[in-house]
């Protein structure tokens, strides 16, 4: 388990404590028991939590990376007296739709689980 991994579990835990918490000051023994069944099963909450971030994290990235070539599809257009520089924002739009790839097949992988 990674450190950021670390942290988004024990925030788990410490937020389904804080319910738990609150459970007793108001009472409520099913709320608690509810509250302590989903504490025995956190590995796996804490798991789908983790994946969730990266899925978010990863479909950021593909949108900024979009929000990139959308830009240099304009200064292409706005560059056509000049081949060097229409030289350079190919290359560059090359190098994003890679980037796209890598992260549509990490997005594919982390669906599929």
């Amino acid at each position: 388990m990674t450190y950021s991994e670390k942290q988004v579990a024990a925030k788990w835990v410490d937020d389904y404590l804080d319910l738990y918490n609150f459970a007793v000051t108001v009472q409520d023994t099913e709320w608690q028991q509810q509250i302590i069944q989903t504490l025995h099963a956190k590995d796996n909450h804490i798991r789908l939590e983790i994946e969730h971030g990266i899925r978010v994290d990863l479909w950021l990235r593909f949108d900024n990376i979009n929000r990139k070539m959308l830009d240099i599809y304009e200064q292409l257009r706005n560059a056509q007296n000049s081949e060097q520089l229409q030289k350079q924002l190919r290359e560059k739009v090359w190098e994003f739709k890679l980037q796209r790839v890598m992260i549509a097949s990490k997005l594919k992988a982390h669906y599929a689980l």
